[in-house]
């Protein structure tokens, strides 16, 4: 027998999904707790993102700014339930995925859930590479569960797959828009810890991650990651940041004559990044090398 939860509802900002949304919305279908209710927030998608959306029940807002942190923003401040819990349009939740997250947030005292991100089936050798680095090596997500206390990328409550009490983002203010698409949510973990508010690592509360499918959109993603490491730093970490084991990676790369084909992929990765970490020096008065 399905039960309908009467107390999380899933948000999930979009911008022209219309090759992933459906999988991820069937998946919450299937779920062994269904949520309360689907936000879907559109950031004006010019495909078929919407009507897939409607076609599977979900409630569609439209967020005219576009990023992801103004479209969990829209979408969080229209729940009517006490939990909102966050995925990402091109993410397929497990069957068990939002029961452990309320399980979590009903019988413990915590404020927020960080749940596990592993990445999908490969479609290419480009989301290969991407689905290893972005979430089996920036991110390190165990199989044990534990309270997140310290303000580091590593352990930081991805918003892939996590969970809020809804009185934790009013207290918070929400995602703050100005991270856009990247570092908004590990933005958010740091200030609750600031705050004093509990949160927690979940092994069990499980997604599968697309990645990037192309060179193209390894390097877009490698510069927003420099790009919001320089933010985090004017928010975070003063005006001056050096980072030398970039720059020793670089130059073993380059220099390595060992086969590795992933060379001319990690190449790209540590260039890409180091631009984004120099235009974020530029655009937001820090020295972030």
């Amino acid at each position: 027998m399905t039960v309908t939860s009467k107390k999380t509802t899933v948000v999930i900002p979009a911008l022209n999904e219309e090759s992933n949304i459906g999988a991820c919305l069937e998946a919450l279908a299937n779920g062994s707790l269904l949520p309360a209710e689907i936000i879907v927030v559109d950031g004006e998608s010019y495909d078929n993102t919407v009507r897939i959306a409607q076609q599977f029940g979900a409630k569609v807002l439209n967020n005219e700014r576009r990023t992801a942190a103004a479209g969990r923003n829209v979408g969080w401040k229209m729940v009517k339930t006490d939990y909102v819990a966050f995925t990402d349009a091109d993410c397929i939740p497990d069957s068990g995925w939002l029961q452990c997250l309320e399980h979590r947030l009903t019988n413990d005292v915590v404020d927020g859930i960080a749940g596990r991100v592993v990445p999908r089936c490969p479609r290419n050798e480009y989301e290969a590479y991407w689905n290893h680095l972005a979430w089996e090596t920036l991110m390190q997500f165990g199989d044990d569960p534990y309270p997140i206390t310290e303000k580091n990328i590593i352990h930081s409550v991805v918003t892939a797959s996590c969970a809020y009490r809804k009185d934790a983002l009013y207290q918070l203010g929400g995602f703050d828009e100005w991270f856009g698409n990247n570092a908004e949510d590990v933005d958010l973990t740091w200030r609750a810890i600031d705050a004093g508010l509990s949160l927690v690592y979940e092994p069990n509360a499980i997604v599968h991650a697309s990645g990037v499918l192309n060179i193209a959109g390894i390097r877009q993603k490698s510069f927003r990651n420099g790009v919001s490491s320089s933010k985090l730093q004017k928010r975070y970490g003063g005006t001056l940041n050096f980072d030398p084991n970039i720059y020793r990676l670089l130059g073993r790369t380059i220099l390595d004559k060992e086969p590795n084909p992933n060379k001319w992929l990690d190449l790209n990765e540590l260039i890409w990044h180091l631009l984004g970490k120099y235009s974020g020096s530029i655009r937001f008065k820090v020295i972030n090398f």
